[in-house]
Parts: structure tokens; sequence; C-alpha cells
């Protein structure tokens, strides 16, 4: 972070009781010169990423690249570019909103859930050679959170009792709810096609 921007969103942060690290990428990068990070480390629950001007990425940008490979959830506070990963961003805000912004990209409904979950899915279904599923909704009312799986034929039993543990720990990092989360797993049924009718006899 730097610029008039940043120190207002530092601010602004602090203020709400939020404990802040800051990160300016690049060579100062402090992992890479052997010290520890927040995002590797699992000690960030969002980065809040300040852009003063809708230049190309540059090395300051760098750490809006690692959270999204760390799957940690991200706000962009300020201008995207042309180029670039904005559009993975959980939140888009002005300093001014970044607390809500902050609140709202931890959301157990946003975008990075998606992609936790999405994971998990993934990683339960390969070994039994079983393909993603069609539809993948997460919904959340205060302390309740709804995962729904609609895939295009019956899921056996067994993998059933794998999915719901691992979207479970999935939403772990975002909701305190996680260990609770409802995760309803449907099956479409084919459409009729034409002549495959019965006559009821």
């Amino acid at each position: 972070m730097r610029g008039g921007d940043a120190v207002e969103v530092l601010d602004r942060l602090r203020r709400a009781g939020h404990t802040v690290y800051t990160c300016r990428g690049g060579e100062r990068c402090a992992l890479a010169i052997g010290g520890t990070c927040p995002l590797a480390d699992h000690m960030a629950d969002v980065l809040v990423h300040v852009r003063e001007r809708p230049d190309p990425p540059v090395d300051r940008d760098r750490p809006f690249l690692c959270a999204t490979v760390a799957e940690v959830p991200t706000v962009l506070c300020g201008y995207p570019s042309v180029e670039g990963p904005w559009t993975r961003a959980d939140a888009h805000c002005s300093p001014t909103g970044v607390v809500d912004a902050a609140a709202k990209a931890v959301r157990p409904t946003s975008a990075t859930a998606h992609r936790r979950v999405r994971q998990a899915v993934a990683d339960v279904l390969r070994p039994h050679g079983l393909r993603s599923p069609r539809r993948l909704e997460i919904s959340a009312d205060h302390d309740v959170i709804e995962v729904s799986l609609m895939f295009e034929r019956p899921v056996p039993v067994r993998v059933r009792e794998e999915l719901r543990p691992a979207i479970r720990a999935a939403l772990a990092a975002l909701s305190r709810y996680w260990a609770v989360a409802r995760v309803t797993i449907l099956a479409g049924t084919p459409a009729p096609t034409a002549g495959s009718a019965r006559t009821p006899r």
C-alpha cells in the first residue's frame, strides 16, 4: 500500500478493529527474503488491495495475485485495469466503503467460497471418475448455510458421505457455522423423449 488512499484504507480498517498487515510486493516481498507472509502462513482472513490508478499490473499488484493463488478472499479498493485478475475480486469498493467490502468478501456466499467448494467437490469426485455437478449454489441466512449440488445422474451413497464433510471443511474459514452447513445433493431426471411414453395396462 502507498499513497493517500492507502493511508485512508489502513485508518478505516484499524478503527473498525481489524489487525492489518501490509505488503508492497515485488522485491519487498517478506516471504522472498526469508520472512513470514500472512497469506502463505494463513494469518489473513481477507486481502484488501488498493489501486489509485487504472494502470496495467506492476510488481506492487503482486499481493493480489498471491491472495488469489492462496484462495484468500480479496477486495479491490480503487481502479482495475483492462489487464489483470481484477474480476476475481470478491468485492470492489472506494476507500470509504472498505470496511463493508471486507465483510462482504468473507461471506460464505462469496466468489472465493464458491471456488473453494467447487475445488473440494472436484477433489472428492475425481478418484471415483464422476463429473462435476451441473449446478452449485450457496446461500446464507444468518447462521444457516445452504449448499445445493445438482448432478446429471444419481451420486452413490459413499460419495455423498464424502462430499458433505469436504464441502463443510471448505467453508470453515468463512463462517463459524460451517460445521452445520446443510448440504443437499440432487440428481436431475432426464426428460422423456418422443415415443418413450408407455400406455398403462
